[in-house]
């Protein structure tokens, strides 16, 4: 995506994006700070309504894994998956069970963006698969309002049976 909105003649640069990332994945809110940094837009939603979304001049589709192959990519290295807040996606409810049927560990229920009946339904539809339910504020720093952050309590009784499960396949 640097590279493109280099070539449309905005002058951002790799090295400051990875910078914004602060140690994590890059990826476009960083690169929508980097604009809003140069000045080329006013804010973070406006660099992706100009820029960043697909059919947009510096969306750039990247290369992504299908479901089995990052489920045995990361219980490979003992990982465990979580479907990220699971409202947001189109057919949610088909998605969600054709996602956990695919061998994926978990749904993120406890999350702002997932209303009440979502919850309570993605939670049932995750035990009775044996799987688990995961949580968080859904943090991605500066570039996203920090309103939400620390709104979302994870009970420890949810976060002990995933340790125990990692440990189980780190040993």
């Amino acid at each position: 995506m640097v590279e493109r909105l280099n070539e449309l003649g905005y002058d951002i640069s790799a090295e400051r994006v990875d910078q914004l990332a602060a140690g994590g994945a890059m990826g476009r809110p960083h690169v929508a700070r980097a604009l809003v940094e140069r000045g080329y837009v006013a804010s973070v939603d406006e660099a992706f309504k100009r820029f960043l979304v697909p059919g947009k001049p510096g969306y750039v589709e990247k290369a992504r894994f299908q479901v089995d192959e990052a489920v045995e990519l990361i219980h490979g290295a003992g990982g465990l998956l979580s479907i990220a807040h699971p409202s947001h996606y189109p057919n949610k409810d088909e998605t969600v069970v054709e996602l956990l049927d695919a061998g994926i560990d978990a749904v993120e229920v406890l999350h702002p963006d997932v209303p009440d009946d979502d919850r309570e339904r993605f939670t049932n539809i995750a035990k009775f698969r044996g799987r688990f339910v995961t949580g968080g504020s859904d943090d991605h720093g500066a570039a996203k309002s920090v309103e939400t952050i620390g709104t979302i309590r994870v009970p420890e009784a949810l976060i002990e049976p995933i340790v125990r499960r990692t440990l189980e396949h780190l040993g």
